[in-house]
């Protein structure tokens, strides 16, 4: 396929690129002498000002209940920023309740269901939008559920597929991290564990008190992980600053997830005896935040720190990426999994497929997005050939071979996953950028023998840590030149249909719509 189909074709289908509408305007000859309002004017703007119309009827009673139940069952698990054991549906909590239907709704598998749950996002954005006000006038836990509402509203746009939610939804960024900010919640550090002799309140009172402050710590951390997202899909500089000391520190998924009071408190014992037993070894401060076990542990610090090294990459990519920094967070990365990954590599632990994002990590930092993007033709036909010359560069470096390397790691990760396991939110792009690698690839570089790995090409660090293959718990899991197949148009395909099979989000079909176009371009179909 010639570029000058390929890039228009690419162009239209892009998930993140608003169309423009053709206006017309007065022209210089109807202004003439008009230097003052008139009536008709006025009306003009008066219309302008009027609130677009919508239908606020809610579904029935059953329909949001069933859509409750299915966030707290598939969703949250992948997303825990909202406890389950506690959640009841009150007046203080209602926009939470709200979006937390529109997700679930995503979850019945049927057209109707889905179009139900996108006229509750695009309503609830709206009445966020109109009434935020109000809600930080009221207590901390009303300001925590308008919070709470938007970064799962954030999250709905952002998967949803559709180029004006994707757009609206990092504008609004922005708006999220601020009302996070005037409520406080930026200055939770950590959540202590309670002592157990505190005898004053009953333990139903300490757990509930407890959930507050954790719940907040995780909405941060939510931040962090959007923060770090929206700054890869559009390729500026992040909004927060992305350091491991930055980040506030959330406690054990298991102490989250606990049933009850009953069950929280038998488990803070256990933590408490863990923090003993460790503190020969890890100094724990006086203010008794979780202990360096318990943090591992959680995967939603582990996946924000992740994302913060994501977004490190794209800052220091959007003013100078050299070999020195690549070098670092090379290091770092490696850091990362020797830190966490003991802590995810049984499956019921894995439930926000933290490796996928790791081999995604690597091929960040090896591979310029923005200008693969540019190449097959998201910015047009000008912006396509005006990228050839580099791309045509990367293709033939050492790093697209490592960027290749960990896209086929990558999408074995994947296809090992659990079929009834909801794929965390930075699946799907990982899914779609491993597509985009392998196309550049095959597509740019000056061979037409398909590419198989040398032993010397695998046998580097971070290929070679345990799990980076995907096989857990065998004989080996460390890379070889046997697990490659070449690099051929047949991966493309294998993204492809795995983008289709995973999950319930839209984006993941528009990213198989645009993979599609460049297989075609491959096989001149």
């Amino acid at each position: 396929m010639p570029l000058s189909d390929l890039a228009p074709a690419v162009q239209y289908n892009w998930y993140a690129t608003l169309t423009r509408d053709v206006v017309c305007y007065d022209s210089p000859e109807q202004l003439q002498g008009k230097d003052h309002i008139d009536e008709a004017y006025r009306e003009g703007l008066r219309y302008k000002l009027q609130p677009c119309p919508s239908n606020t009827a809610l579904p029935s009673a059953d329909f949001l209940n069933l859509c409750i139940k299915l966030y707290f069952v598939r969703f949250n698990p992948v997303f825990p920023i909202v406890h389950a054991p506690s959640f009841r549906p009150s007046s203080e909590n209602a926009i939470l309740l709200l979006s937390v239907c529109s997700v679930g709704a995503l979850f019945m598998g049927s057209a109707t269901a889905a179009a139900q749950g996108r006229k509750i996002f695009q309503t609830l954005n709206k009445a966020n939008l109109s009434s935020w006000d109000t809600y930080i006038r009221r207590d901390a836990r009303e300001w925590r559920s308008l919070v709470q509402a938007s970064i799962i509203g954030q999250t709905f746009g952002m998967l949803s597929g559709q180029p004006d939610n994707v757009c609206m939804t990092e504008s609004f960024h922005g708006t999220v991290i601020a009302w996070a900010r005037q409520g406080g919640f930026f200055k939770i550090k950590s959540v202590p564990l309670p002592s157990t002799d505190e005898s004053d309140m009953s333990k139903e009172d300490i757990w509930r008190r407890w959930v507050d402050a954790e719940e907040s710590v995780r909405l941060v951390l939510a931040l962090y992980v959007h923060d770090s997202e929206f700054a890869t899909t559009f390729h500026h500089e992040p909004l927060l600053r992305h350091t491991l000391e930055k980040l506030p520190v959330c406690n054990s998924d298991e102490l989250f997830f606990a049933p009850s009071a009953v069950d929280w408190y038998n488990l803070v014992e256990k933590e408490r005896a863990m923090n003993s037993e460790t503190a020969q070894v890890h100094t724990v401060n006086s203010m008794a935040v979780p202990s360096f076990i318990s943090t591992r542990k959680a995967q939603m610090f582990a996946y924000a720190s992740l994302a913060g090294i994501v977004a490190s990459i794209q800052e220091r990519r959007s003013s100078f990426l050299d070999e020195s920094s690549k070098q670092q967070f090379r290091h770092i990365l490696l850091s990362w999994h020797n830190e966490h990954y003991r802590y995810l590599q049984k499956p019921k632990k894995n439930h926000i497929n933290l490796l996928i994002f790791w081999h995604a990590a690597f091929m960040s930092l090896y591979t310029d997005f923005d200008l693969l993007e540019r190449s097959i033709g998201r910015d047009g036909r000008q912006a396509a050939q005006e990228a050839r010359e580099d791309v045509n560069r990367w293709a033939i470096s050492m790093e697209a071979r490592r960027s290749v390397l960990h896209a086929l790691l990558l999408l074995k990760q994947l296809e090992m996953l659990p079929i009834g396991l909801e794929p965390a939110i930075h699946v799907p792009k990982a899914v779609f950028y491993s597509g985009m690698v392998v196309y550049s690839y095959i597509k740019f570089k000056p061979l037409i023998d398909s590419y198989a790995p040398s032993h010397d090409e695998v046998d580097i660090p971070e290929l070679q840590v345990s799990g980076s293959t995907g096989t857990m718990n065998m004989n080996s899991d460390k890379a070889s030149t046997t697990i490659f197949s070449p690099v051929e148009p047949s991966i493309l395909c294998n993204a492809i249909d795995l983008l289709r099979r995973i999950g319930h989000w839209e984006i993941s079909r528009k990213f198989a719509s645009i993979l599609q176009i460049l297989l075609d371009d491959l096989t001149n179909a």
